[in-house]
């Protein structure tokens, strides 16, 4: 008995078995919430610290760089980024 028979195109099914399992239905589900919750932890941050996170995932600026752009002192612009950082491990912690 083949594919065919039982009402299946082969190269579709085949394509499916084949496929990469992290671009399937599930996976983008997950993406999609982790997401989520990124930016549900993003806006929880005070301002001075998100600004200084993004500018840094986002722009892939220096600490110095985004000390100039915020107008702050490098130790201040330091501590926002510790800041932010230990406060989104915090309240991502159930997503990882």
């Amino acid at each position: 008995m083949s594919l065919e028979t039982l009402g299946y195109e082969s190269e579709s099914v085949v394509r499916q078995l084949t496929a990469d399992p992290c671009s399937g239905p599930l996976a983008a589900a997950v993406a999609r919430d982790q997401a989520g919750a990124l930016l549900h932890a993003l806006e929880q941050l005070p301002v001075e610290q998100r600004e200084a996170f993004l500018l840094q995932v986002e722009g892939d600026l220096s600490v110095e760089e985004i000390a100039a752009i915020t107008d702050s002192s490098f130790e201040t612009t330091k501590s926002r980024l510790r800041y932010a950082r230990t406060k989104l491990r915090e309240l991502l912690k159930e997503h990882a």
